[in-house]
């Protein structure tokens, strides 16, 4: 019981990670309708920055989180201008061409700076565990669940209630009739990839104390974000989140009783079933013809 009850928290940990990088990438393909590639970079980028801030400047992790957010804020800012912003009326191809090639150029220049080696980045809530029941847990890992449920709280509420967020679902259902009743399509879509590459800070501040910072460490979690949006239905933020979850319950539970090797042939395999009984994801919509 007490191995079941910590590989569950491990899975809501893991699903954290992919949910926080998957929700940006349904928000931005929902509202802008582009797939950025390069978001799991992204990630990668916010953990850098962590490292740098902690490593070098000697900040406390609890300093060093806020800096991070604001540095992932205004990377979104310089991402919208010189990438998304030219090739938004642009065809699909040449989004998927844009965004690849800054991945590739990101994970390079990453290497060029740092090295390949992985780094470690020692957290002191990492160190400190508490007992709930039975279980064992590191308090870094209950701040990433409690991190992980404001964020989408923030982002609910931010979407539901407040004017950019009622404009960024106004242009996801139809960008020419919000314009033409005076949305502003281009400080809707800055909004959008700034919030995108914010969530995806968060995750990268949250999770990099429990794993290695290196250039390739988005790879697998970026395709498993993908594979979250792909199962909640593209461009359904909810969906995407709750896919998340699912995909980080689904591989703590089969390491439980299987050889972690076996964890990613399940999760993929399952997408693969969703999508054959449902082709639009679980809550995805059938388009109307």
């Amino acid at each position: 019981m007490e191995l079941l009850l910590n590989q569950l928290i491990n899975g809501l940990t893991a699903g954290s990670e992919y949910a926080l990088i998957a929700a940006g990438l349904a928000l931005i393909f929902g509202v802008l309708e582009v797939v950025n590639f390069a978001h799991g970079e992204f990630y990668m980028l916010s953990s850098y920055y962590l490292y740098l801030l902690m490593t070098r400047y000697n900040l406390p992790y609890v300093v060093a989180v806020p800096l991070v957010i604001v540095a992932m804020i205004l990377s979104g800012v310089i991402f919208y201008y010189l990438v998304i912003r030219r090739v938004l009326s642009r065809s699909w191809q040449l989004q998927l061409i844009a965004t690849l090639a800054l991945s590739i150029v990101m994970v390079n220049t990453a290497i060029v700076l740092s090295g390949p080696v992985p780094k470690y980045l020692e957290s002191p809530l990492n160190s400190q565990i508490v007992q709930i029941g039975m279980a064992s847990i590191s308090v870094q890992r209950l701040v990433v669940l409690a991190a992980t449920a404001i964020s989408f709280a923030t982002l609910y509420a931010v979407l539901k209630y407040t004017r950019i967020g009622k404009a960024m679902r106004a242009v996801a259902q139809n960008r020419e009739a919000a314009a033409a009743v005076g949305i502003s399509v281009e400080k809707v879509g800055l909004a959008t990839v700034v919030a995108g590459c914010a969530l995806a800070g968060v995750a990268g501040a949250l999770i990099s104390p429990l794993y290695t910072i290196h250039p390739g460490m988005a790879a697998l979690v970026i395709i498993k974000a993908f594979a979250a949006v792909i199962v909640g239905g593209f461009g359904n933020v909810t969906g995407a989140v709750l896919a998340a979850f699912l995909i980080g319950l689904l591989e703590a539970l089969v390491t439980t009783v299987l050889p972690s090797e076996y964890a990613d042939a399940f999760v993929f395999g399952g997408m693969i079933l969703v999508l054959l009984v449902r082709p639009h994801g679980l809550f995805g919509r059938v388009a109307r013809s």
